[in-house]
């Protein structure tokens, strides 16, 4: 695949989807759905977008009805008022949950990287529905000082994509996959146009410990997925897999050989047929 078909293969995709807008005190988010069936929420890694999810989205379209934001402030949401903070931009993402999923239906929801952080906020306010919660690789304790995803060179937004694609290659093998070789034209397509658009700056809020402050206290199972290479493991995976395993019965913690922090991309085979066996576990 070059750029001109990563680029098709995007538009495609979301040709597909129903685009949904929802809005809220202090912001709204722009939503791509597909399919029918049971709600699961799909919340992208910070600087991105739904398109964090383009190997996942297909493979649970036919079953279920897939609802993927764009986290206020990236993608195609707008910025949310401030202060900019984990907590209120969980809470425009519940209030859009309301209005397109009402009543006390239940849904489940997956969270990448930062959209974790957001996820488990999401799960205390939306106790009373929310069924499970399944986290893919966010560090709960924050990145730590010393880690190799400290090393990412800076993004000028005005760069072109051929100007940025050495650099784009470079922070994508440094903080998002393992095998360098995954890195390919698809990847630089999603990172290089979600970072043009990226105005809310999640790796401020992704250095605190909210979600290890959150995840005690979440009410409904939790799920933890974890690239078996991912970089931004701090302290170590081991206390990472405490904490999730600590949270209460039924919880589960995966860890998939080989893959870095971006594992919905980088082993979608394994990814995929772990998320299906969580969601129906």
């Amino acid at each position: 695949m070059d750029d001109n078909e990563a680029k098709r293969h995007l538009k495609s995709l979301a040709d597909a989807a129903t685009r949904l807008e929802t809005s809220a005190p202090g912001g709204g988010v722009v939503w791509h759905e597909w399919g029918a069936g049971s709600p699961l929420v799909l919340l992208h890694g910070g600087s991105g977008s739904w398109t964090h999810w383009v190997h996942t989205i297909p493979a649970f379209s036919d079953k279920y009805r897939v609802l993927a934001a764009d986290t206020p402030g990236l993608g195609e949401s707008p910025t949310p008022e401030d202060p900019h903070s984990i907590e209120n931009v969980a809470a425009i993402i519940s209030a859009g949950l309301d209005q397109l999923i009402p009543g006390n239906a239940p849904f489940v929801v997956a969270g990448f990287s930062f959209g974790g952080f957001c996820a488990a906020r999401l799960a205390i306010t939306q106790a009373r529905r929310m069924e499970r919660l399944i986290i893919v690789g966010s560090p709960p304790f924050g990145l730590g000082h010393i880690n190799p995803a400290n090393d990412v060179e800076p993004f000028k937004q005005t760069w072109s994509f051929d100007e940025a694609t050495s650099v784009h290659r470079k922070n994508l093998s440094l903080l998002m996959l393992a095998d360098p070789a995954k890195v390919d034209a698809l990847a630089l397509r999603i990172h290089h146009d979600n970072l043009k658009r990226a105005r809310l700056r999640t790796r401020k809020l992704a250095r605190t410990n909210a979600l290890a402050d959150d995840l005690p206290d979440v009410p409904c199972t939790v799920h933890g997925i974890w690239g078996e290479k991912d970089v931004t493991v701090y302290p170590s995976m081991d206390e990472v897999q405490r904490l999730f395993l600590e949270t209460g019965p039924g919880a589960t913690f995966d860890i998939l050989p080989d893959t870095g922090h971006w594992a919905a991309y980088e082993t979608p085979g394994l990814f995929n047929d772990l998320l299906r066996k969580r969601l129906q576990s």
